[in-house]
């Protein structure tokens, strides 16, 4: 059996949970209809940021797209420029480096009067010269001295100057140590 004392205590304590159970109800109902308030005032605030930021967003794409496009224009100019740049600091290479280059870039031997058209089809200035083919006529036979050229006998005695490549070279090297020297006085000497 319970006792007294528990029974008045149980029934204490059920009007008492349901006095509280009341009040929290009450209470809850008006915490709801004020967090309502508070979220829907929250939500405004957010969506008048929001606004600012789509607006800042749109703000910023449009200056980044222009920026993006200046920046290509930049990029293309000074590409330009680059280009210029190599292009000019070529033309300033000298007869004798764009003789070597013509030369080496033909295969068949160059007469020149053909060197000075392909020199000047570089658009190398030899307007400061008085006499460009004289100068070429220089060139080619400094060039011929120091064996980076040879020049090829032509038909009526012209002359035509060709690359020695470093395999000719070597080519004619071994020639020369294979073959036995000849003696002043006709007589053989041995070879090293």
């Amino acid at each position: 059996m319970i006792s007294w004392g528990r029974r008045i205590i149980q029934i204490i304590g059920c009007q008492y949970l349901h006095i509280l159970c009341i009040l929290l109800c009450v209470m809850t109902t008006k915490n709801y209809h004020r967090t309502l308030f508070e979220a829907k005032q929250d939500l405004a605030r957010c969506l008048v940021k929001r606004q600012k930021i789509d607006r800042k967003v749109a703000r910023l794409q449009a200056v980044i797209s222009d920026l993006e496009n200046l920046c290509a224009e930049l990029d293309q100019k000074d590409l330009e420029q680059r280009v210029d740049r190599v292009i000019k600091a070529d033309l300033t290479v000298g007869i004798t480096e764009s003789a070597r280059v013509i030369l080496k870039e033909k295969f068949f031997p160059m007469t020149a009067s053909e060197l000075k058209e392909s020199i000047e089809a570089r658009k190398h200035n030899l307007s400061t010269y008085s006499n460009p083919l004289a100068v070429i006529h220089t060139v080619l036979k400094r060039l011929v001295q120091s064996g980076e050229v040879r020049m090829v006998p032509q038909a009526k005695g012209k002359k035509a100057y060709q690359w020695v490549s470093p395999t000719d070279k070597l080519l004619s090297e071994l020639r020369l140590t294979n073959q036995p020297a000849v003696q002043k006085h006709g007589g053989l000497k041995e070879s090293k």
